[in-house]
């Protein structure tokens, strides 16, 4: 059908992390620590190009004014929030969230908002299915739902539950099966001391009006202490199942019904695993479970296979080359950086002193690995942030 006398026609979003919009998924991580106009910390955006050697050109957005210790960059999330054929970044601040205009050529600042919650967790999709990317981002005692638009993201509406740190860690997946990427979201993110009470998890659905509150659910976890949550098609039914970190030693991995989850398998381990990431890294048409593990001064992650009841018992990969006194997997996303179909891995290796790397593991596996890093001597907290997992 032809569009009205006029009337522009709809570009195609771009897919989520693709700045450029050539297809590909750039490689996007934060520089939290970053010196930038002679503002110690004032952190930024960095993006690499992605293609079947990812580019080796760092791209660096920055606020307008950098202002010292912002730390802008600690937590990301990507989509075309308007529909213009290029992924846009929302990144957080002290205080503050900024928006960064995908184009051409890289990043650019567009707009940023005041924001009570400093390094706010944060999840972008499409949750009303209108071809506009959304974020939905934790605030002061409740998650803000900003619509994507023609001109960009616009707050919506906010989402409350009685909790006062609701939205403290954020996942999206299409939990019911319906085609829309549904909100998960905790109640609180275990710290010390540690908190006391249950912990809530709520489901909040995609739908074409919209997320709210009037069709979530919420269940309490045989676990108090999830530090992390990633939602994924781990089984290949079609509905997005869960995988839950937790602060002692484990992993629940529970499979959707599409109205609620089944009995958790639990993958121990003997240190913490601290950060999840999913994605289809096999090709099996099952999403794969990525677990970073921290153990004193070693970390590592290992992949975990999807299989039709949840995930393998023992891990099918494990990236432990580099382990000692880096971080590795402090941030881990999987998404496809090669533009040929299969998925990569992408990991964040920030080290202890902030100097770090992001290594992008070609369909997960070090053969090809590459190696980014910014060319600066002065800390840049690189592989500390990428963006939120899908």
């Amino acid at each position: 059908m032809a569009s009205p006398a006029g009337a522009a026609p709809k570009k195609r979003p771009a897919l989520p992390g693709d700045v450029n919009g050539d297809g590909r998924a750039d490689v996007i991580a934060g520089a939290p620590l970053l010196k930038v106009g002679g503002r110690t910390d004032a952190g930024a955006v960095v993006v690499w190009f992605g293609g079947s050697k990812v580019s080796a050109k760092a791209r660096i957005a920055s606020a307008s004014k950098p202002v010292a210790k912002e730390n802008l960059g600690h937590v990301l999330a990507t989509a075309d929030f308007d529909r213009d054929g290029y992924s846009d970044v929302l990144a957080s601040a002290r205080k503050k969230i900024v928006v960064f205009r995908g184009s051409a050529t890289g990043l650019r600042f567009s707009k940023s908002f005041a924001w009570p919650v400093t390094n706010a967790p944060m999840q972008a999709a499409d949750f009303n299915g209108d071809g506009y990317g959304d974020v939905a981002v934790q605030g002061d005692k409740e998650i803000v739902v900003f619509k994507g638009g023609g001109k960009g993201l616009a707050k919506s509406v906010t989402l409350k539950n009685g909790a006062a740190k609701f939205g403290a860690v954020l996942a999206t997946g299409d939990v019911n099966g319906d085609k829309r990427p549904d909100l998960v979201a905790t109640d609180f993110r275990p710290a010390y001391p540690e908190p006391t009470g249950p912990q809530r998890i709520t489901v909040i659905p995609g739908n074409a009006k919209g997320l709210a509150m009037s069709r979530a659910w919420s269940f309490e976890p045989s676990r108090r202490d999830i530090v992390d949550v990633v939602a994924a098609d781990l089984t290949g039914d079609g509905k997005a199942d869960l995988a839950l970190a937790t602060g002692e030693g484990g992993v629940l991995v529970q499979k959707s019904s599409g109205s609620g989850f089944g009995t958790a398998q639990v993958l121990a381990f003997d240190y913490y695993p601290a950060n999840l990431s999913a994605g289809d890294v096999t090709g099996d048409g099952r999403a794969d479970l990525a677990v970073h593990v921290s153990a004193d001064n070693h970390d590592w992650a290992e992949l975990y296979s999807g299989t039709s009841t949840g995930v393998t018992k023992t891990a099918s990969r494990k990236y432990d080359r580099e382990n000692y006194e880096t971080q590795f997997g402090r941030a881990m996303w999987i998404a496809d950086v090669a533009g040929d179909a299969k998925l990569d891995v992408v990991a964040g290796m920030p080290g202890v002193y902030g100097i770090g790397e992001i290594h992008i593991l070609p369909k997960g596996s070090y053969t090809g690995l590459q190696r980014l890093k910014l060319s600066s001597k002065a800390s840049n907290g690189l592989g500390f942030s990428l963006p939120s997992h899908p």
